[in-house]
């Protein structure tokens, strides 16, 4: 019996998850999301922590800093959900407000590009045996280009695929400005019963500056004022909330996602921090860099909703982009519209030059 050596491990298992072992290794997102897919498909519906725990732990001894792939697998798992691979919801077998949010396995999909190609969604199943090898991966994507006169969604459809148009994948919502948006939570607050002691309660503080996302969350301080914030639960992941602070004391608070929505808690209160940062004016930020091949990088320093994320998936590339939360690469001719975008509709700014040290 030979001992098989880390990278032998590493091509093997990445061979086993349908991939092209010389061109990925177990710690690069493509094998971490086919990773998560195929974890999903036996353990769902369950808690995220559980995916990232099912795919993380594995690799221990095999990468070099653990904490560096759990953290891979997280933001892997974020963009996935976004994508449309996995829904989030709370557990359909608990009718109480309390329920935990739990991740489902979304069924074969498929959105049609207008070039004839299709971004893929949802989780493998034997459905996918007879185009695996034509599959494209990139990043979290899967992509499939049609073959010469194929009618590649006349095939997928004939596969078990569901085609969803693109208006129904993106959902982006009604166009308005920071401060409307934002008066429109800030009535919801006025509105809000007092809430008494928040257990576990971390604040995003929007005084600190918009560049590093995980440094401006704090649970210290005696903070006034309005703010995104999460709170513990006994029972699943953090929630989110809209909140009232005075010396440190909650006040009032507001649960996301509202009740009538159809977005996930995350989205809108990332949404509502834009808003306040906008209306602020220390807009969050986007920057454009020159790529490859007439093609350009847009970074982003910010989490973006699930409904924006997809619309960036449609048009670009997912790519690792130093100094940035997360990148795509786009066509020149793409770069206008997406711009637009993040200016009008995520109310961003872009930065221009070399960024500051973190």
């Amino acid at each position: 019996m030979r001992r098989l050596t880390a990278a032998e491990v590493h091509a093997n298992k990445v061979a086993e998850l349908g991939l092209d072992r010389t061109a990925f290794n177990l710690s690069s997102v493509e094998s971490v999301a086919a990773s998560l897919r195929r974890s999903a498909s036996f353990l769902c519906p369950c808690a995220s922590t559980t995916l990232v725990n099912a795919v993380a732990d594995p690799l221990r001894g095999l990468v070099e800093k653990t904490e560096d792939i759990r953290g891979i697998v997280r933001e892997t798992l974020e963009a996935m959900i976004s994508h449309g691979d996995l829904i989030e919801h709370r557990d359909i077998e608990d009718p109480t407000p309390v329920a935990p949010v739990l991740l489902y396995v979304a069924p074969l999909s498929f959105v049609a590009r207008e070039s004839g190609a299709a971004i893929l969604l949802g989780v493998s199943n034997p459905a996918l045996d007879s185009i695996a090898a034509r599959i494209e991966y990139i990043g979290h994507l899967r992509r499939l280009n049609p073959n010469p006169g194929e009618n590649l969604s006349t095939e997928l459809q004939h596969l078990g695929f569901t085609e969803t148009t693109h208006h129904q994948w993106l959902r982006a919502p009604h166009k308005e400005t920071p401060a409307q948006h934002l008066a429109r939570f800030d009535r919801l607050l006025d509105a809000a019963q007092p809430s008494g002691d928040v257990p576990g309660l971390v604040l995003l503080d929007g005084e600190r500056p918009v560049r590093y996302y995980p440094r401006r969350w704090t649970s210290e301080g005696l903070l006034s004022g309005r703010f995104v914030a999460r709170r513990s639960q006994a029972y699943g992941g953090d929630l989110w909330c809209y909140i009232e602070m005075k010396d440190g004391r909650p006040e009032r608070l507001v649960d996301l996602p509202l009740a009538d929505s159809r977005w996930r808690g995350c989205d809108e209160a990332w949404r509502l921090q834009m808003a306040i940062d906008a209306t602020r004016g220390s807009a969050q930020l986007f920057r454009v860099n020159s790529g490859a091949e007439n093609s350009y990088v847009i970074q982003f320093f910010s989490p973006i909703p699930m409904w924006a994320r997809r619309r960036l998936d449609s048009v670009g590339h997912p790519v690792s982009s130093p100094g940035c939360l997360f990148a795509y690469r786009l066509a020149e001719a793409e770069l206008e519209q997406e711009v637009n975008f993040s200016s009008d509709v995520l109310w961003l700014a872009e930065l221009k030059g070399s960024p500051e040290p973190r």
